[in-house]
This record gives C-alpha cells, structure tokens and sequence, in this order.
C-alpha cells in the first residue's frame, strides 16, 4: 500500500530530475527499478542516495555490493533510492 506521505516525499526527486524507483543488486551491478518496472544499471558515476527515515544518505556502488545484513543479504537491496545519472 502507497501511502499519501510517501508520494509527497517523491515529488521533489521528481521534480529536480531524480530517477527514483528501489535498488537491487544482480551479478555484482547495482541498478534502479523504476515504477513501470524498467531497470537501469548505475556505474561508478552516477550519483545514488538510498532514504533512510526523512534524510537521504549516498551510497556508491561498492558500498551497495558489499555492505551486508547480518544474515548476510545486501543491506541496500529494495530500498527506495533517488539516483542522478553521472554519464
């Protein structure tokens, strides 16, 4: 369920051209689902920031592969993320 708070928390990347959508990892990539389901893959250049409560923190792709939960999936995986293309 979507809830009221969450679109008025996704307006601004939009309107400041984030691509906004939810990480996943796959065969050491990192990439950004979108809400029509499109999947774009990020590189070293593109500029991630993963939500976390109401403040944003940047994440690079490294840490994305390699920070771990402590069952041992990636910690940043279907978190929801804003992400500016660096190409």
């Amino acid at each position: 369920m979507i809830f009221l708070s969450d679109h008025m928390k996704e307006t601004p990347d939009i309107k400041t051209d984030y691509l906004i959508g939810r990480l996943f990892m796959e065969n050491g990539t990192v990439g950004i689902q979108l809400s029509d389901g499109e999947e774009i893959y990020l590189g070293e250049r593109d500029h991630i920031e993963v939500r976390n409560g109401n403040e944003y923190q940047p994440v690079t792709t490294r840490e994305a592969l390699t920070v771990k939960t402590v069952e041992g999936g990636a910690l940043y995986a279907g978190l929801y993320a804003r992400v500016r293309l660096g190409r």
